[in-house]
């Protein structure tokens, strides 16, 4: 997107991998430190973004963790943290974001979800379920945004080089690099489909 020219925001809860964000892209986007699970944070980027941009075109969620799990390493603990901010932070996300699109009347939102939510796996005790919630989020939003003028896209990538599947301990099939998944993304944008 930036390299077409898109004025850019981003945001996470780490400034320091923002600012190396934004150098790498040799751009200068707006930079806006927030936590998916803290609402409050959101509203503030958003409220911050809105005052000086005015609208919001495009927001890519793409938050989510992933911890290996299975029946014998079961941790509840963990398992709620996973489904926290893969599926329930979006909800803080709409929460923020739906009256700004309604205000528009325009906008769109992506969702970045898995092919890991649409059947079970090993060690994804916890991931699978919090992508399959949010598969099933993005499919009820696009019923109920676009005709209000607001596209929903829902993407479902397969395995990306990040420091994510970095930890897995088998092989990943497709495997791509996260340049080439973003340019699969865009493209899935101007197809203009769900």
């Amino acid at each position: 997107l930036s390299a077409r020219g898109a004025l850019l925001a981003l945001s996470a809860r780490r400034r320091p991998a923002l600012e190396a964000l934004a150098e790498r892209l040799g751009s200068t986007p707006r930079i806006l430190p927030a936590d998916v699970a803290d609402r409050e944070a959101l509203e503030a980027a958003c409220q911050a973004l809105t005052a000086s941009w005015g609208e919001i075109d495009l927001v890519i969620w793409l938050a989510g963790d992933y911890r290996e799990m299975r029946v014998e390493s079961f941790d509840l603990a963990e398992a709620r943290r996973l489904v926290e901010v893969n599926l329930l932070a979006v909800y803080n996300g709409l929460d923020v974001l739906l009256p700004v699109f309604e205000r528009q009347r325009a906008g769109g939102l992506a969702l970045v979800s898995s092919v890991a939510g649409y059947r079970g796996l090993p060690k994804a005790l916890a991931y699978g379920p919090g992508k399959a919630g949010l598969i099933n989020l993005a499919e009820s939003l696009y019923l109920d945004l676009q005709p209000r003028g607001v596209g929903v896209w829902l993407i479902d990538p397969g395995f990306v080089a990040t420091p994510l599947t970095a930890q897995n301990a088998f092989r990943m099939p497709a495997l791509i690099s996260a340049e080439a998944a973003a340019r699969e993304i865009i493209a899935g944008f101007a197809s203009g489909g769900f």
